[in-house]
């Protein structure tokens, strides 16, 4: 009692009251401050995800665009349309949002407090940095559909639908862009599917874009009915060209004779072959027409697409200087790059960051590559049967047997054959003694034939197409199957 007294009288109670007051009110400030700074850290993230989602609608509305172009315009080749490709490829150099979604400075420094904070009062505690898991599936997704690898696309973002929680509008996002990717590769009922789903959400902020896509695609199927009665392969294949149906341009090219085959139609070939992500025999081309044809305007065309691929569409800096010297030596197009000029930075400095992101989220990039695309176990090697022991023949009269089938597993005999048309490689693949292979690219796309070559990283096919070079890591899944059955 007398210590009491004693505070009392010496005003130490006064104090330790003020004192505890000024704590409660700090406590309570600060939780407030810290809830708030939560709410706005949220809002910020949420805010620049949309941004993100924005930007990438926008380009896939930009390749809408250019398809369309091609498919229902007469001007298909130009300054204007390249530069649009090339802006929208811009979007895809970013592999990732994490550069979008870290914190400010101030952010990362009240951090630390702010979670002391939080932990007293209960309240959960604030992460930033990593991006999450499911974003980077979606980031990696996105980045194989916007370089042309649709199938790898379609599997990114299957696993992002149907491994995580997702919001309605992240749903809607992954299923508009899931069938794009469809109808690129010939998938329209899938692709029908999803854009009908997202566009009967009238509240979805993708709603719109569904619905074009649903006009686009009932556009195209009428155009590939009208072009199925076109007899020429030649102008087929332009047709198919022009659709979008790549695949059914370079099986229409294929069938063209080689006396037949003009500049237009070998550029064309290119660009379907670029199209299906066969980059490299799409540059064999774009040389061959730069070298050959130095003053047509389909030579001009081959260069400014070596140049967009080693600039915008890739990152193949000998490919960007081979086409820059071409322009000035060659072709003549210098004014070309400089329209570029602005555009080329941008995207040189857009690619220094990617790689900065990807170094420093490296474990986690490859732990996601490995969800989308998990590794498969590699196809079996046929055993050839053994050779069953030859009868004896008869004393009899008999007339010449027929020369033995030309074997084109063997890389002699495929070369000897390269330069037949189409129709004579077909009889030549029926004629195998052995089943042929069917080899299932990772975007989808499919090749009959016999492999006749093979490396540590390629697979040469000789195909109905031609003498194809494959990378390994593009081969999802290699099969036998009977030639008759699979050239129909």
């Amino acid at each position: 009692m007398q210590l009491i007294l004693r505070a009392r009288q010496s005003g130490l109670g006064a104090a330790a009251a003020i004192a505890g007051l000024g704590i409660i009110f700090a406590t309570t400030l600060l939780t407030t401050v810290t809830r708030l700074r939560m709410f706005e850290l949220r809002d910020n993230l949420q805010a620049s995800n949309e941004k993100d989602d924005d930007l990438r609608n926008a380009s896939l509305l930009s390749r809408l665009a250019l398809i369309n172009q091609r498919a229902f315009s007469t001007n298909r080749e130009n300054v204007t349309a390249y530069k649009q490709e090339a802006e929208s490829a811009l979007i895809a150099i970013r592999q990732t949002r994490s550069e979008s979604m870290q914190a400010s400075l101030v952010d990362r420094a009240a951090l630390p407090i702010l979670n002391i904070f939080n932990f007293v009062v209960g309240l959960p505690r604030l992460k930033l940095g990593k991006t999450p898991e499911d974003e980077r599936v979606l980031d990696l997704a996105f980045q194989f559909e916007s370089f042309r690898e649709y199938g790898k696309a379609i599997r990114g973002y299957d696993v992002y639908l149907s491994e995580f929680s997702v919001s309605p509008e992240q749903r809607d996002f992954a299923m508009l862009h899931r069938g794009f990717c469809h109808s690129m590769i010939g998938h329209n009922d899938e692709a029908l599917a999803d854009f009908q789903k997202v566009a009967a959400n009238p509240m979805s902020r993708n709603a719109p874009i569904a619905a074009k896509l649903v006009v686009f695609l009932a556009e195209l199927s009428r155009k590939i009915k009208e072009i199925e009665a076109v007899q020429d392969p030649a102008r087929r294949g332009e047709l198919y060209y022009e659709a979008a149906a790549y695949m059914k341009a370079l099986e229409n090219f294929a069938l063209v004779d080689k006396s037949r085959q003009s500049e237009r139609l070998l550029f064309l070939k290119a660009r379907a072959l670029e199209e299906t992500g066969n980059t490299q025999e799409a540059v064999k081309i774009y040389r061959n027409l730069i070298q050959t044809t130095a003053q047509s305007p389909y030579a001009l065309n081959a260069n400014r697409r070596m140049y967009l691929l080693g600039t915008f569409l890739g990152n193949d800096e000998s490919l960007k200087q081979e086409s820059k010297k071409n322009s000035e030596t060659i072709v003549k197009d210098k004014e070309f790059i400089n329209v570029f000029a602005k555009l080329e930075k941008s995207a040189t400095q857009l690619q220094t960051e990617a790689k900065k992101i990807e170094a420093a989220e490296a474990d986690e990039l490859t732990a996601t590559q490995k969800l989308i695309l998990p590794e498969q176990a590699p196809a079996p090697v046929a055993v050839p049967e053994p050779a069953k022991p030859a009868a004896q023949p008869e004393i009899v009269t008999q007339p010449a047997p027929k020369p033995a089938p030309l074997n084109l597993r063997s890389e002699r005999a495929a070369q000897q054959a390269a330069g037949l048309d189409a129709v004579k490689r077909a009889a030549l693949l029926r004629n195998q003694e052995q089943k042929i292979d069917k080899l299932t690219m990772a975007d989808g796309n499919i090749f009959f034939g016999v492999v006749f070559k093979e490396t540590d990283e390629k697979v040469f096919l000789y195909s109905v197409l031609g003498n194809l070079e494959l990378l390994k890591s593009n081969i999802s899944k290699r099969e036998k199957v009977a030639a008759n059955s699979a050239l129909k």
